[in-house]
């Protein structure tokens, strides 16, 4: 599938999803159609979109979820860019690193 049809039809379905008035149902068939050429497609999908495909219920649920999820898609169409993982803050990462550390100390000892 082409990366412009995707990026037109995401398109389609945020102006759906921002519209003064939801039609949540519309947003779900959109949402549907999209995954199911893409998973016949077998193309590399961010993860980012398909979740965002799958999440529909959920973003008409949960509108501070549903604006994190649109805004995600929107940078993912103006840049491309995209985060599948999960941030870890630099304090994370050094507390994993002393516990280690820690460890490997203690059974030296």
């Amino acid at each position: 599938m082409a990366t412009s049809d995707i990026q037109a039809r995401l398109t389609r379905i945020l102006a759906a999803e921002e519209a003064p008035i939801v039609d949540w149902p519309v947003v779900d068939r959109l949402c549907d159609e999209l995954d199911r050429d893409l998973d016949a497609s077998s193309d590399d999908i961010p993860e980012i979109v398909t979740h965002f495909l799958s999440d529909s219920d959920i973003r008409a649920r949960d509108a501070s979820y549903g604006e994190t999820q649109r805004d995600a898609v929107r940078t993912y169409l103006a840049t491309g860019d995209y985060f599948d993982g999960v941030a870890v803050p630099w304090w994370g990462c050094f507390a994993l690193v002393a516990a280690v550390v820690g460890a490997i100390a203690w059974a030296l000892a």
